[in-house]
């Protein structure tokens, strides 16, 4: 079975000099916003391309085949499948009224699938006003849902299992958003920790402060830290099976840099639990079975993540590698086949291959594949190791 992940991850905002605090501030909390709530809504990976140029997602200084090839460009650069760009505008006749335009880009047809603008009625001052205004998050949110809504239903495939009708706002503080986006902006770790944990103050459900603290622990290599907020992010969570499948996962990873491999491994089953299609956890506990010469447990879990995704490379690498150390020659042969298939300018495949047939006792095929590694790696220690072992046949 093939695991089909769909990849709406290029979300671009159309970049024009703001005429007042509120459209920038509207700006901000609604990429935040989309962005978040297709992490909740589906099975979806993405990106924040929240900085499109202004003449690629406008289109006035460029012809329209001369944008869509330019977003082309974009998502073969970003290696996604859509790109969601949008753009807020005050309305000409109410000062209360904002317009919200959002198109997807299909880099599979090159052109546009959606193209729909959208009414943000705001309790607010007036437009051009500079001082702080009153936005109303329930508003903002329910055209965040129908935007998201929208989306899921024009990208085929698209798992749309556990929809509500009414998805629950990021935050009800704006406080804790705008703090939240901060903390993305800065490059400053100690900063990155204190905006976060203030955005927990001010929303103690904001799941995604929760996530970000996780991973900046992990990142600087405070890995018990990170694990109580991976937990933390997960008691918090309305997300989908799958980033729940992440969450835990992540927090394995980190169990498992701690030494602590048999709280990683809980933590991977949980994330199979929570997404059985998930393959990342399957590689991780195969991985520690192996470490631990727990071999046939290895190969069992191998085994399902190359069920999950039949054209991954790593799985026959992987199975390989647990055949050869059991001493289960031809099956091992049988994964460094079909991995030539599509790594066969790869000297150390073709070693192993060799390495195979000699266990075999097939020293014709040996040879043949010992002269493909020498000839791809002549210098290098694959070729070398070719060589001597060449040389041992007279």
């Amino acid at each position: 079975m093939s695991v089909s992940i769909i990849k709406l991850v290029a979300i671009g905002f159309i970049k024009r000099p703001a005429n007042s605090l509120l459209l920038k501030q509207c700006e901000e909390l609604y990429i935040y916003g989309v962005l978040s709530q297709l992490a909740r809504f589906s099975e979806v990976q993405y990106k924040d391309l929240a900085t499109l140029p202004e003449q690629v997602s406008l289109g006035h200084e460029l012809s329209e085949s001369e944008t869509l090839q330019k977003l082309q460009q974009i998502c073969k650069s970003t290696r996604t499948q859509y790109l969601l760009s949008g753009e807020i505008m005050a309305s000409a006749t109410s000062k209360q009224d904002l317009y919200v335009n959002f198109k997807l880009f299909d880099a599979h047809s090159g052109a546009y699938t959606v193209d729909e603008t959208e009414t943000l009625v705001l309790e607010t001052k007036m437009i051009g006003d500079e001082s702080a205004p009153n936005l109303d998050p329930q508003e903002l949110n329910r055209v965040i849902n129908l935007t998201v809504s929208q989306l899921m239903k024009t990208i085929p495939g698209a798992n749309e299992d556990g929809k509500a009708d009414y998805l629950a706002p990021l935050s009800d503080s704006l406080q804790a958003m705008r703090l939240i986006l901060r903390a993305h902006q800065t490059t400053s770790v100690q900063e990155k920790v204190m905006l976060y944990e203030a955005a927990i103050r001010e929303d103690i459900r904001l799941e995604t402060a929760y996530y970000h603290l996780a991973r900046t622990y992990k990142h600087e290599h405070q890995f018990e830290k990170s694990v109580v907020y991976y937990r933390e992010t997960l008691k918090a969570s309305h997300a989908s099976r799958r980033n729940k499948a992440v969450y835990s996962t992540e927090a394995g990873i980190s169990c498992a840099l701690l030494g602590r491999h048999d709280l990683a491994l809980q933590w991977w089953l949980r994330a199979i639990d929570y997404d059985a299609t998930y393959i990342s956890p399957y590689f991780n506990i195969a991985n520690t079975h192996e470490d631990q010469d727990n071999y046939a447990e290895a190969e069992a879990y191998f085994l399902k993540a190359q069920e999950l995704a039949p054209d991954d490379f790593r799985t026959f690498f992987n199975l390989a590698r647990i055949y050869s150390k059991m001493g289960i020659w031809e099956k091992a042969l049988s994964q460094y086949q079909f991995q030539l298939r599509t790594e066969d300018g790869d000297p150390w495949c073709h070693s192993d291959v060799a390495t195979c047939y000699l266990n075999l006792g097939d020293i014709e095929n040996a040879k043949r594949h010992l002269e493909k590694t020498l000839t791809l790696d002549p210098e290098g220690e694959a070729g070398q190791y070719a060589q001597l072992i060449l040389g041992g046949f007279g």
